[in-house]
């Protein structure tokens, strides 16, 4: 699949999503998890921008990042899932 398959396919899966977004609803909209998308705001990887107390992130960035990174999101999945059976379980 080119980088523009991609492109489209990731517009057509987020066509629902607001424009703008917070981290928390970055982390709904994406395999990646709340405390994953905080990091990647704090190290400049995710473009984001301060709004008062928190931070704002566009759709479109999101799905920059998603494309930059497409290759490495099923091990982040994989990680998410894993951390989330982990908490459920009480480990």
């Amino acid at each position: 699949m080119t980088r523009e398959e991609k492109k489209r396919e990731l517009t057509r899966m987020l066509k629902k999503a607001p424009e703008i977004l917070s981290p928390r609803k970055a982390a709904q909209w994406s395999p990646l998890g709340r405390n994953a998308v905080y990091d990647l705001i704090h190290s400049g990887e995710l473009r984001s921008f301060r709004y008062r107390d928190s931070y704002i992130i566009a759709k479109d960035d999101l799905i920059e990042y998603l494309l930059d990174h497409a290759d490495d999101l099923p091990q982040l999945t994989a990680r998410r899932i894993a951390a989330e059976e982990a908490i459920r379980k009480g480990t």
